[in-house]
């Protein structure tokens, strides 16, 4: 779980912000790191005379080695998390919701009108009347309710993982069924210690009964071994 990629992509994007945009030229844009948070963050402020407006944070996982935002659309009434494979993204993101930030440009604007690009955005639902997004992934203070629902089919899995800049990883994993709706549930919760201090993470990823077989297979490609046995 190396922050090598962070710190190129940290250097790519100082690199690339001042000549972003022109209206940039009218505002002192920061670009500051926060890597003692469990996800390392880029964060993109105004200052102002008083203090500093935060308009943009693009996130880092390390266990996924993956960039990410979260964007809410008022038309959709979607939480949108925004995928990012290199530089030009990241700041194609920061220079649209800067502009939404200073009321420029229409949110739609926020992605590119290829639909190649959406690709890359996954889309969670935030209204439980509708089934059309009816995958689900729920992170924070729900998770006790939900688990309340859940029928859990296996034994509980815990695992102690170092990596290579000596952060201490304790992760619990279970596996479930939904009682109402019969879709299976992974389960997971981990600590990280990072130089001392410990910091927590919990989620509940949700999946149908046919997914199964294909979420096997893109394990068993990467870890290169058959996970059934």
């Amino acid at each position: 779980m190396s922050l090598e990629w962070f710190h190129r992509m940290e250097n790519a994007v100082r690199i690339g912000l001042p000549d972003l945009c022109e209206s940039f030229d009218d505002f002192e844009i920061l670009f500051d790191t926060n890597t003692t948070t469990y996800h390392p963050e880029f964060i993109f402020s105004i200052q102002t005379i008083d203090h500093d407006e935060e308009f943009c944070v693009v996130s880092f996982d390390p266990t996924n080695q993956e960039f990410y935002s979260f964007y809410y659309h008022e038309d959709l009434d979607i939480q949108s998390k925004v995928i990012f494979i290199d530089a030009d993204e990241v700041l194609g993101f920061v220079h649209a919701t800067f502009h939404e930030y200073i009321g420029d440009i229409d949110e739609d604007e926020l992605f590119d009108e290829d639909e190649d690009d959406l690709d890359d955005v996954e889309y969670v639902n935030t209204d439980d009347d509708d089934d059309e997004f009816d995958d689900r992934e729920y992170i924070g203070d729900n998770l006790e309710e939900l688990k309340e629902h859940i029928e859990w089919i296996s034994n509980d899995k815990h695992l102690h993982i170092e990596d290579e800049e000596h952060d201490q990883y304790n992760i619990h994993l279970r596996l479930g069924r939904d009682l109402e709706t019969g879709d299976g549930v992974l389960y997971r919760h981990t600590i990280m210690n990072h130089k001392g201090e410990d910091l927590e993470d919990e989620m509940i990823f949700y999946f149908k009964e046919d997914e199964a077989s294909y979420i096997a297979d893109l394990f068993n490609e990467y870890t290169g071994t058959n996970i059934s046995h």
